[in-house]
C-alpha cells in the first residue's frame, strides 16, 4: 500500500516515533526523519521529496502548526497523529485536516495514509 512512498515523521516522543517508523517499514515505504521539531521538520520539507506525513500537534519546540503550513503550502498530504486536539487555528484552516487517535492501530494508519496519497495532486 505504501510501497516507496516517502513519509515524513514529525514526533518529539522515540519510542511513538520508533513505532511509526516500523509501521511504514513493514509495508515498505521510506521513512524520511524521525524528527522533534518544527524547524527539523521545514529543513526536510524544503530538500526532500516527500509523499505524504505524519505530524503530532505538540512538537519539543512548540506547537506544529508551523510544520503543518510548510506541508500543506508544498502539497504534502498530511496526517495528524495525536492524542490531544486540533489547535483551533488549524481546525479553522484546515477542517478536513484527517486525524488517527494515539495509540495507532497500524492498518488503520496505512490505510489513512495510502488514501491520501492516492488523492494527493501530482
Amino acid at each position: 500500500m505504501l510501497t516507496g512512498r516517502r513519509v515524513l515523521i514529525v514526533e518529539d516522543e522515540i519510542l511513538i516515533a520508533m513505532e511509526l517508523m516500523d509501521i511504514i517499514e513493514d509495508v515498505n515505504g521510506r521513512v524520511v526523519g524521525p524528527v522533534r521539531t518544527n524547524r527539523d521538520a521545514i529543513r526536510l520539507i524544503e530538500h526532500e521529496h516527500l509523499d505524504a506525513a505524519i505530524l503530532d500537534l505538540n512538537l519539543a519546540d512548540g506547537e506544529a502548526t508551523p510544520a503543518a503550513h510548510r506541508l500543506i503550502a508544498a502539497r504534502v498530504p498530511v496526517l495528524v497523529c495525536t492524542a490531544g486536539v486540533l489547535p483551533r487555528e488549524m481546525r479553522l484552516a484546515w477542517p478536513d485536516l484527517p486525524i488517527q487517535r494515539k495509540p495507532v492501530e497500524p492498518r488503520r494508519l496505512v490505510a489513512a495514509l495510502a488514501s491520501l496519497c492516492e488523492r494527493a495532486p501530482a
